[in-house]
């Protein structure tokens, strides 16, 4: 004796109906069919790609130099620590962040400066790099429990040649004098010459314009370096000669020129690049001119 359920044939039937249209499929038609796949997520692009080589350094240098405010002459010293990363996204783009501390003395006066910079660029490291640049400067003194602060944006750019590089920044800032806000513009021009990969000399000329109401003030400098990297150990010993000249002018009378000049030396670490040479033309490039302001 059996039983025979024939309910389930007619939904089988019909399931096979919907699926295939009026002709029932067979079992090796039911495995066969185009049954859709999702795409493999792994293999998918990335709309931004980190690379790996992230790099940069850590820096401590020290100055001593005088300055002279017309008949007056003072010592000056200080002493500062920077640190300097840079991640680079596909093959060409960049981002550099900078950091800094300083602290300056004049004479029985301390100033204290904390710096924060970025920079976005596009770079081929066998012709040239242009970008971006965003900085915020706070200046605090033992006369000032808040010092003024800066707050500045530029364009950026470098040409790569063989054993030499040549680079400029121009910018604009919002900034104080005397406690009032004031507009700044601001350049610099450096050339560096790689006497080997890990021997480099660099030489740099900025100027600042900074307007106040009916005040200006205009500041010039020039530096040198000379940067020394161990073949075998990630470190650099670097010393340099900075001169800077600053007049200020209210309405069409003079209010005193300014001159300061000094030495300043120092110690880089570094991490992910081989040399100095490396590291400019793979790693943080915006490093001119790593001077204490005094």
């Amino acid at each position: 004796m059996y039983v025979r359920v024939t309910s389930g044939g007619h939904l089988f039937l019909i399931f096979t109906f919907l699926i295939n249209g009026s002709y029932p499929a067979s079992g090796a038609d039911l495995v066969t069919l185009d049954v859709p796949v999702p795409p493999n997520v792994e293999k998918a692009p990335l709309l931004l790609e980190f690379s790996p080589h992230f790099s940069g350094f850590v820096e401590l240098n020290s100055a001593l130099g005088k300055a002279h405010f017309e008949e007056d002459t003072a010592k000056t010293s200080g002493w500062g620590l920077r640190g300097v990363a840079n991640l680079p996204i596909g093959e060409r783009f960049n981002i550099q962040l900078d950091g800094r501390f300083e602290n300056l003395k004049f004479e029985d006066l301390t100033d204290q400066s904390i710096e924060f910079g970025a920079h976005t660029y596009y770079r081929n490291p066998d012709r040239f790099a242009l970008g971006l640049y965003g900085q915020y400067e706070r200046i605090s003194s033992e006369t000032l429990a808040l010092g003024p602060k800066e707050i500045a944006v530029g364009l950026e750019g470098a040409v790569f040649l063989s054993q030499s590089t040549v680079l400029g920044q121009i910018g604009v800032e919002a900034a104080q004098l005397e406690g009032e806000d004031a507009s700044k513009l601001n350049g610099l021009i450096g050339a560096r010459y790689y006497q080997t990969d890990n021997l480099r000399f660099d030489l740099d000329a900025g100027f600042e314009r900074l307007v106040n109401e009916d005040t200006v003030r205009k500041t010039y400098s020039i530096s040198t370096a000379a940067n020394y990297r161990l073949s075998d150990k990630p470190i650099t010993a670097f010393g340099g000669y900075r001169f800077r000249s600053s007049s200020m002018t209210s309405g069409d009378v003079p209010a005193g020129d300014t001159t300061s000049h000094g030495i300043v030396a120092g110690f880089r670490y570094h991490f992910g690049s081989t040399s100095l040479k490396d590291e400019e033309r793979n790693g943080p490039l915006w490093t001119a001119a790593p001077y204490l302001d005094f």
